[in-house]
């Protein structure tokens, strides 16, 4: 690769990156900044700084003499790290754990229920 990506390519590969980020982690953020927030802290810490790289070199890509600070080894990598990232990511799997977490919340709140309204029998004599 060149020492520097083309603005063009530059921006097809953080849209590739943010294509990725949304379909591991839904939604329909405007920028790549926002799918980063979205995806939040169900990505891991070392793309999330990659990603947040990526968003520094955006701001500075976009202006012609600011754009010879970035440090593109670093950006491809930011970019290589955020893609595998987003690849590992098994929505089945996250979706199957919400629902067990929502099961589990409504068993134990039954549960907790249960346990009052037998307290309170006890308490008035009922039982």
């Amino acid at each position: 690769m060149t020492d520097e990506l083309s603005h063009e390519d530059f921006h097809r590969r953080v849209a590739r990156a943010e294509k990725a980020l949304r379909e591991a982690f839904g939604g329909k953020p405007d920028t790549f900044e926002a799918t980063l927030r979205r995806a939040g802290r169900r990505l891991p810490r070392r793309a999330r700084k990659a990603g947040e790289e990526i968003v520094a070199a955006q701001a500075l890509a976009g202006h012609p003499q600011l754009r010879l600070q970035i440090n593109w080894a670093r950006v491809e990598r930011a970019l290589e790290r955020v893609m595998d990232a987003s690849k590992r990511v098994d929505r089945k799997d996250s979706r199957k754990g919400q629902v067990l977490g929502a099961l589990a919340s409504l068993a134990f709140n039954l549960l907790l229920l249960f346990t009052l309204i037998v307290v309170f029998a006890v308490w008035q004599g009922w039982l």
